[in-house]
């Protein structure tokens, strides 16, 4: 459905106020036929309207499910103390639908305050034909209790989130009494939409029952393409993860996430599948935007940076590598390392400079080498979800016997936020962790780069407000750790 221009304003015209007579059905039919593949709904309380914003999260990950564009910060120009709070822009392609068609909302964007934490949403009537102005407007009816903000994302011609339809219905229509009824509401939180709800009380339960299914069984390692093209045995090191999400249907199901249902899923190896043991998780693997690497190529920083790993038959240096034995910690100093490591512009989780970067120093030079900016990481971040499950596994045999087996020990994260990702990397919990390799061939350095941020899995409880333990043999005897 292409971008209607017109000037109408169903949402002001007396006549048109099909959002105060509205169902779920027309609420569906609506979003579906825009593109939607799945719908979520916030109930919106007297504090929600285009003047006040729109509480949507308390972390930019809790939005994870929509394409947000690039974080913006521009720093006050008052340096008074009352110049306002600390605030982060992030757009978001936003369009309104209405029974006239659809409408670009140009300026919709999430407002980021880190120093509470709080995500609201902001801008969505500015430069917008045919918004929902009567209901979110601060001087009509932006005050009513119980409005309903339903919207779904519409993915592009690849499978990728492309843009976010929505529409808001007024507190008497039967579809926001719908919403007060369903099993899956909860004050405060942004819902999915079922219309027949097979949801058992508990978040976990989707997860749970598609898990248990799998539990115990030794899977031939196997992938599932976008096309859904099925490739078996996949034998590759991230068999386990792909294998996870192909055997619960990634890509298949109807509920938006970034993997399944509302969980992030991780695959985590462990050496038995009768107790929890430690093992690091890569968290994201960025590239770094900033210093003397950004200006010169891969090959070229490893050689500068890094130490030798192989050599020739005559003794020359033929393969190089950087890890972090080549980058001095805090409070580190090994002799052979060649950069320091610092935190820029950090205090704690809630206040820290969105200038700030993550800084590798040259360590005789003091020049930045490399450095990843907050916004960077915090795009990055965004794109991570509220909520991770970590399945265990182990890997048998090799080649095309190879077997993977998943267990029963599930560990779940709940609630994270960028912030905490940044004390924790303060308190060397999460940590930098590269394994950036070049091999000569053929006389030219050919780059293997692996930028990673990782922790350990009994260090989650640092990036995570909430942690449970769950064996699926008795799933009723629930363990939550305090973070």
């Amino acid at each position: 459905m292409g971008i209607v221009e017109n000037m109408n304003d169903t949402h002001v015209n007396d006549d048109e106020r099909w959002f105060d007579r509205a169902d779920i059905q027309q609420v569906h039919d609506l979003l579906t036929n825009a593109g939607a593949e799945s719908i979520w709904v916030k109930r919106l309380v007297p504090n929600n309207n285009s003047k006040q914003q729109i509480f949507l999260g308390s972390d930019p990950s809790d939005l994870a499910f929509l394409p947000l564009g690039t974080p913006q910060y521009k720093a006050p120009k008052s340096q008074k103390k009352k110049a306002g709070p600390l605030l982060i822009r992030i757009p978001v392609p936003w369009r309104w639908v209405t029974p006239n068609g659809e409408f670009n909302a140009p300026n919709a964007n999430m407002c980021f305050y880190p120093q509470y934490p709080e995500v609201r949403f902001s801008g969505f009537l500015q430069g917008c034909k045919e918004g929902p102005s009567e209901l979110m407007g601060e001087s009509k009816r932006g005050h009513e209790l119980n409005r309903c903000m339903f919207f779904g994302t519409v993915k592009d011609s690849d499978g990728e989130n492309d843009h976010v339809v929505a529409l808001v219905v007024g507190a008497s229509s039967p579809a926001a009494q719908y919403v007060l009824d369903m099993d899956t509401f909860e004050k405060g939180h942004i819902c999915p939409v079922f219309y027949e709800s097979k949801k058992k009380v508990g978040e976990f339960s989707i997860l749970e029952e598609a898990l248990v299914k799998i539990m115990g069984k030794k899977i031939v390692p196997w992938r599932r393409l976008n096309s859904g093209e099925q490739i078996k045995p996949y034998i590759a090191p991230n068999a386990p993860g792909l294998t996870l999400e192909a055997e619960l249907g990634v890509g298949e199901n109807a509920i938006p996430g970034p993997d399944f249902d509302v969980w992030e899923l991780k695959a985590i190896s462990q050496k038995s599948l009768e107790r929890r043991n430690n093992h690091r998780v890569t968290l994201f693997t960025p590239q770094p935007d900033l210093g003397w690497i950004t200006n010169h190529t891969q090959a070229e920083f490893v050689l500068k940076y890094g130490h030798v790993s192989g050599v020739d038959e005559n003794g020359k240096p033929n393969e190089y590598y950087f890890t972090s034995g080549d980058i001095n910690r805090f409070d580190e100093s090994k002799e052979g390392a060649k950069l320091n490591l610092r935190l820029v512009g950090f205090t704690d989780s809630k206040n820290y400079d969105p200038n700030g970067m993550i800084a590798l120093y040259d360590k005789e030079t003091g020049e930045l080498a490399a450095g990843w900016s907050y916004l960077k990481l915090l795009e990055h971040w965004q794109r991570k979800h509220n909520r991770a499950a970590y399945v265990p596994y182990i890997k048998q045999g090799s080649g095309g016997s190879t077997t993977v087996e998943f267990g029963p020990l599930i560990t779940l994260g709940l609630s994270t936020s960028f912030g905490l990702f940044l004390q924790a990397f303060q308190d060397c919990k999460a940590i930098y962790d590269p394994g950036d390799k070049i091999t000569l061939k053929n006389g030219s350095w050919t780059p293997h780069p692996r930028s990673q941020f990782r922790i350990n899995i009994n260090d989650i409880n640092a990036i995570y407000q909430r942690i449970c333990e769950i064996d699926l043999r008795t799933p009723e005897t629930m363990q939550e750790k305090e973070s």
